[in-house]
């Protein structure tokens, strides 16, 4: 899939994702805000009810979207004969855009209202969709190639040397200049970073960058950089900068991004056998909807 194509490809799915989210917030934003003890007296309260006609549609096509977005997603990565069908991040990209979406017509199906069973159903929801957030930022960091697989340290620093060559001979850039914007890819305590501290700092970089790279400019207009060149050169030191940062962190992106299975897989294990559980009760309780 080509860049513009594959920015086509996100962009739908976030405007299909965003347009369900608000169209059904707005559509029942009056029933959603009454309290509950006033609910039944709402005149579309037996369709929005857990199991009037709507909410438990929502409930049904939300939890479809979980299971066929985690069987697609795992079937690809584990079953070695889909492993040459497509790249793998756009089924990783489609299997969070159907376990977000997902997880939201779920919480339209119980119309906020958690107790018993599904309250435990719900957090453990909740933890898988946070962990697969903090997951995908951790993967984004991890460098890849074009195919997909991980760069190693060896391949991450010849571009990082290239990239170097190029401010120095194309765009004129000195040894300061490089020492500036390699500066901004380094935190100030550089040791063994926490999870926590270290997505602190991918995240705080990723929001700051655009205006240290700004300062850089600004310094740059007043050397002998031409004018024309500017863009280019802060095009290519955010390259290096995040390249820089990639490296100094690899291994233990890498670590973390291993770990975090420890908390993905058992909330999502927990989730599943609840949803059976639940299912299997609404089935038998005759809330087939509209079977």
């Amino acid at each position: 899939m080509k860049k513009y194509a594959h920015q086509v490809f996100i962009g739908l799915l976030f405007l299909v994702g965003s347009a369900a989210a608000l169209g059904i917030a707005i559509r029942n934003f009056d029933y959603y805000t009454l309290p509950m003890e006033e609910r039944p007296f709402h005149p579309r309260y037996d369709e929005l009810k857990p199991s009037g006609i709507e909410s438990h549609g929502y409930g049904i096509i939300g939890s479809t979207m979980i299971i066929v977005g985690v069987a697609m997603y795992s079937s690809r990565k584990r079953i070695r004969a889909l492993r040459q069908v497509g790249q793998i991040r756009y089924f990783l990209e489609f299997h969070i855009f159907l376990c977000l979406v997902g997880p939201l017509l779920v919480l339209y199906h119980t119309t906020f209202k958690f107790g018993g069973l599904v309250a435990v159903s719900f957090w453990s929801m909740t933890a898988v969709v946070a962990s697969g957030l903090v997951g995908r930022y951790l993967y984004v960091q991890i460098p890849k190639g074009i195919q997909g697989n991980e760069l190693d340290v060896r391949e991450l620093e010849e571009s990082t040397i290239r990239l170097q060559k190029q401010l120095e001979t194309e765009y004129g850039l000195d040894e300061i200049d490089i020492k500036k914007i390699d500066a901004i890819a380094s935190p100030k305590n550089q040791k063994e970073l926490s999870l926590f501290s270290l997505l602190f700092f991918f995240i705080v970089g990723d929001l700051t960058l655009r205006r240290r790279i700004h300062k850089i400019v600004r310094h740059l207009h007043s050397h002998s950089v031409d004018p024309s060149m500017i863009h280019t050169v802060a095009m290519v030191a955010k390259e290096r900068i995040k390249l820089l940062r990639r490296i100094q962190f690899l291994e233990q992106l890498k670590y973390y991004f291993h770990y975090w299975h420890v908390v993905h897989l058992p909330f999502s294990i927990i989730m599943f056998l609840i949803l059976l559980v639940h299912v299997g009760v609404a089935v038998a309780f005759g809330y087939t909807w509209i079977f």
